[in-house]
């Protein structure tokens, strides 16, 4: 059973509630205010310091101590914070630690994840082989070789294979194309990086991808957050970032008509924050069901690290879900633990770097049910498509959003309409 603490500006200042826990904790929902200033100091001393800032509040004592009393042999008992406090969502609680546990994110028995800020319904997703990853490898100035190397391994596994898995590439970068022809596989694909953003997104649609895999940089361009992917002209000139920039909000109407179930961020400084969410934070509050990024800007060895640990977890996750008959709950927060302890390596007092990777998901699990063994009519589909679509329509500002965006957003919507009525497929 989850932990779920809460964080919620008050004024400006940030209060902290428990709000869900593994035990019947007297005063659950019980406001106090909490420090969230960085308490600095040494990867263990900021973890023990921010574990003893939630203690101060009584509820969250013992709804924490509830939590970390499992036994060795115990499942998991993630650990959520509902981030609403962008004071809040700055600090590294993934460093959490406790003398007897240690670093708690480094335990299997409690992954921590974060929900974002603004939370929507979680549709059934149905699950037709192949699986599809969809990796966009082309970040300025770095090679996107390792990662691909670390997704061509993993789908190699029992796992990838068992439940049929199709990788698709798209880079700038000639090395990388070069790998994928050189695999000789042929579950897997690439294709050249589009010259422009509007195509970008029509790719990835059109792949129809679970899991989207992005290694790019991320930044701001006119006031609205974009990944930035380079493009063969950008490769060529070593621009220090791409030209390809995507904006958020057209990468989520990008997705959702695919119902993906995972995407991570390589992006530099993909889940940094500001006085801005996180782009991670952004892209789930905007409606995606889980999106990792990293917290900072950390040495590309380490996200290749990190990428190579991951994979083999998500892919064995997807397997127990999709396997057996009826609906499967998929927790992200629990794959993360192999990553960061592979980052984490020997000693994880001697760096930092295990902490980065933040998973940022909605409140409402993700589930799976396998078409093959229960299926959905296509109208079932068509209607969770629709109703994506029209909350994220419903979430449109006509002053501040891009009327070309509005428009795409109220075309797709008519045409489901269409579809569902009984008009051309």
């Amino acid at each position: 059973m989850r932990t779920v603490l809460g964080f919620e500006p008050f004024g400006d200042r940030t209060v902290l509630k428990l709000r869900e826990a593994p035990a019947n904790i007297p005063g659950l929902g019980t406001n106090e205010l909490t420090d969230v200033t960085d308490p600095g100091g040494t990867v263990t001393a900021r973890g023990e310091a921010l574990l003893e800032r939630l203690c101060r509040h009584p509820v969250v004592s013992l709804g924490l101590s509830a939590a970390l009393t499992k036994p060795p042999a115990a499942g998991p008992g993630p650990l959520y914070l509902h981030m609403v406090s962008n004071q809040a969502d700055q600090l590294p609680w993934e460093q959490l630690h406790s003398s007897p546990q240690g670093f708690i994110a480094l335990d299997a028995r409690w992954p921590i994840a974060r929900i974002a800020a603004i939370r929507s319904p979680v549709d059934r997703r149905t699950f037709t082989p192949p699986l599809t990853i969809v990796a966009v490898l082309s970040a300025a100035q770095r090679s996107g070789v390792p990662q691909l190397r670390a997704l061509l391994a993993a789908t190699a596994l029992p796992d990838a294979r068992a439940v049929g898995t199709r990788l698709h590439v798209i880079s700038a970068e000639q090395a990388v194309l070069d790998a994928v022809a050189a695999s000789g596989r042929a579950d897997v694909s690439a294709e050249t990086i589009p010259a422009n953003a509007p195509d970008l997104a029509k790719r990835i649609t059109a792949a129809r991808p679970h899991i989207v895999h992005l290694l790019c940089h991320g930044g701001a361009a006119g006031g609205v957050r974009t990944l930035a992917f380079a493009h063969t002209a950008d490769v060529d000139a070593r621009e220090p970032v791409g030209s390809v920039q995507l904006k958020l909000p057209d990468l989520v109407v990008a997705l959702n008509p695919c119902a993906p179930w995972l995407v991570v961020l390589g992006a530099c400084r993909s889940a940094q924050t500001s006085d801005t969410l996180s782009l991670a934070h952004e892209l789930v509050s905007q409606g995606l069901p889980a999106v990792a990024g990293m917290r900072r800007m950390i040495d590309l060895g380490d996200a290749d690290r990190f990428c190579a640990a991951l994979y083999p977890e998500v892919l064995a996750t997807v397997r127990i879900a999709v396997k057996d008959a009826g609906e499967h709950e998929i927790d992200w927060a629990t794959t993360f633990t192999a990553p960061r302890q592979a980052m984490a390596q020997a000693d994880p007092t001697q760096t930092d770097a295990w902490s980065d990777p933040v998973l940022y998901v909605q409140d409402e699990p993700l589930r799976i049910t396998s078409s093959s063994v229960v299926g959905l009519p296509d109208t079932a589909n068509l209607q969770g498509q629709l109703d994506t679509y029209e909350r994220f329509r419903a979430t449109l500002d006509p002053i501040t959003v891009d009327p070309a965006l509005t428009a795409r957003v109220d075309a797709l919507i008519a045409d489901l309409r269409a579809r569902l009525a009984g008009g051309s497929p």
